[in-house]
């Protein structure tokens, strides 16, 4: 999981440069042509990767992929466009969703002390939306949309990561999201709906072709950096805990936002993020439930 944290902090401030020039559909069409370009490099090198790709079951892999496309829609919008630190202290749903799918879907529940981890969970979440509806609006919704989707999509790499390599599945992955960000591309960035930038607007280095550059080749390694470490993460752990350390990233978003991009840390998220940290790390040390 250290390393799906150093991934996402790399993604992020790569979305906040991209977004100088480029919609969200093309921000996330290069990530998947970067992990797809990854893929087919591993594939030249080891082309039983082609051909475990080749007898795949597509239909799984495909759902998974457009659920997977409308959650990172709705997560770059939120990195590129909300202090960091909110973005990262959303995440506390993660837990959550893991733990209410795991009950509806698989009928396996979170041990009986992973419950107080849960609840300290809900209540930061609680207190940051009540500080922030009223400066966001219904774009509150947003993250936490995205928060839902991508960890339904996390359960779903984990049963299919019990089947098949993470370098097939992220193959396929990228190859279908390329195709469905490409005609978002073409179609218009207007034509999803979302709402005008919010809070925040800085990026990490001056505007210019370089730094263009640099924020493409980081936005394709970090995607599939990111996807990676998550689908090894769940080969050892219950999804709940995955989730609940994911979370863990929340201070590392903060202080770089602070430090890198300038966002001044609001006191008032201080007291949350610690209560949604606590929840979290009691929710990963607590859980037991089996991985069904």
């Amino acid at each position: 999981m250290a390393g799906n944290i150093v991934a996402y902090l790399l993604l992020a401030l790569a979305i906040r440069q991209l977004k100088l020039d480029l919609s969200f559909p093309e921000i996330l069409a290069i990530r998947s042509a970067g992990g797809l370009a990854i893929g087919v490099a591993l594939g030249c090198r080891d082309p039983s990767l082609f051909r475990e790709v080749w007898h795949s079951r597509l239909l799984p892999h495909v759902g998974r992929s457009a659920l997977h496309a409308a959650g990172s829609i709705a997560v770059v919008w939120s990195v590129a466009n909300l202090p960091l630190g909110l973005v990262a202290s959303i995440d506390f749903s993660g837990p959550l969703f893991a733990a209410a799918i795991g009950i509806v879907a698989f009928r396996i529940w979170p041990a009986r002390y992973a419950w107080i981890g849960l609840a300290l969970i809900c209540v930061g979440a609680a207190m940051i939306v009540l500080q922030y509806e009223n400066v966001i609006g219904l774009a509150i919704i947003i993250p936490f949309v995205g928060v839902a989707v991508l960890t339904s999509t996390n359960i779903l790499l984990a049963i299919l990561s019990r089947k098949q390599s993470t370098r097939s599945i992220l193959f396929l992955m990228n190859a279908t999201q390329l195709v469905i960000f490409l005609a978002l591309s073409i179609v218009g960035a207007e034509q999803l709906h979302l709402p005008s930038p919010s809070l925040a607007n800085a990026a990490a280095l001056p505007h210019g072709t370089t730094t263009l550059a640099l924020a493409i080749v980081a936005m394709a390694a970090s995607g599939y950096m990111t996807q990676a470490s998550l689908s090894q993460a769940t080969r050892h752990g219950t999804v709940v805990q995955v989730s609940a350390l994911d979370t863990l990233r929340i201070p590392a978003l903060a202080i770089a936002g602070a430090l890198i991009l300038g966002e001044p840390l609001n006191p008032g998220l201080v007291v949350p993020a610690l209560v949604i940290m606590g929840g979290a790390v009691l929710t990963a040390i607590l859980d037991r439930s089996k991985r069904g």
